[in-house]
């Protein structure tokens, strides 16, 4: 990944172009709630009737689905531009991680010829990464329902450990179902699978062995959390050493800020990427092959041929 920081680079251009193509609906919000509040002020109407303008305004129909439209347009577009990085990205990454094989794959290759297997695939994963999450929040649910049912009776005890029981196995679940749809897009943008034989293929690899791909998932979230963590500190500390100073002294690491922020986020999508791409595609026997002949180096013989 540190070999091919121009990679991430375009991950930072694709992010940006996520606040870029929001742009669109947050303007029609702001243009038709200014109006709203332009005539409501025009008629002598106070903050209530600023308010009821607003509410009548944002509660059309017309409103609405226009709003809505262009979000999801936006939201589509960004994913598309996500999935063409990724597809383009992937196979350098493997053409690195193999030892650069004779034919260096170029990123416009990758984007154009694999964008139609990795976004089926992304999708998929989207939609299990939501299953994941609502599993989640059902037991999240579930255990303040039981507990504020019985709370001071004497089954408590009972109940905390079916709870935490319950807790324990959605978040195991959720991080499993979003770890195989990474597992499924890296087969896809790396070997050229299609959405159904890199969704298989990945919960075979991933049933293999769950702990070392969860336990990649983790170490590079939590790297990634302690490295923006750390980034967040040093702006707070010079936002505290420019206070009462001029706030144009702030302008230039709040754009280093976001520059980092983008290379972070792009760095760990490689990472991970990389990642689970060698755990799924690398050979999964967990044992070497070990052949014993009587003309091994090791014991001083040498072949005939040599």
């Amino acid at each position: 990944m540190a070999g091919e920081v121009w990679v991430a680079v375009l991950g930072i251009v694709v992010a940006l172009l996520r606040g870029l193509l929001s742009l669109p609906g947050t303007a029609f919000v702001a243009a038709v709630s200014w109006l709203a509040i332009r005539e409501s002020l025009s008629h002598g109407g106070g903050v209530p009737g600023v308010l009821a303008t607003l509410a009548q305004a944002w509660a059309t129909p017309r409103f609405r689905f226009v709003a809505l439209g262009l979000w999801l347009a936006g939201a589509l577009l960004w994913g598309a531009l996500r999935v063409a990085w990724v597809a383009g990205a992937a196979p350098i990454l493997a053409w690195r991680m193999s030892g650069r094989g004779p034919h260096e794959p170029r990123f416009s290759e990758g984007a154009a010829l694999r964008f139609h297997r990795v976004l089926p695939t992304a999708v998929a994963a989207f939609a299990l990464d939501l299953a994941g999450r609502g599993m989640l929040l059902a037991a999240l649910f579930g255990a303040f329902a039981i507990g504020a049912r019985i709370q001071g009776t004497t089954g408590a005890t009972a109940a905390a450990f079916v709870a935490a029981l319950g807790l324990t196995s959605a978040a195991f679940l959720s991080g499993s179902l979003s770890t195989l749809g990474d597992v499924a897009v890296a087969r896809a943008a790396m070997a050229g699978e299609g959405p159904g034989s890199a969704l298989r293929r990945g919960l075979d690899s991933f049933l293999r062995r769950p702990a070392a791909f969860l336990l990649a998932i983790l170490v590079i979230g939590l790297v990634t959390v302690l490295a923006a963590g750390s980034a967040q500190g040093v702006l707070s500390a010079l936002g505290v050493a420019a206070h009462g100073g001029p706030r144009a002294l702030l302008v230039l690491p709040n754009l280093l800020l976001a520059a980092l922020a983008g290379l972070l986020a792009a760095g760990a999508e490689l990472w991970r990427l990389a990642a689970v791409g060698v755990l799924s595609l690398s050979d999964q026997s967990g044992e070497e092959k070990r052949w014993m002949s009587f003309r091994s180096e090791s014991l001083g013989i040498r072949p005939p041929s040599q």
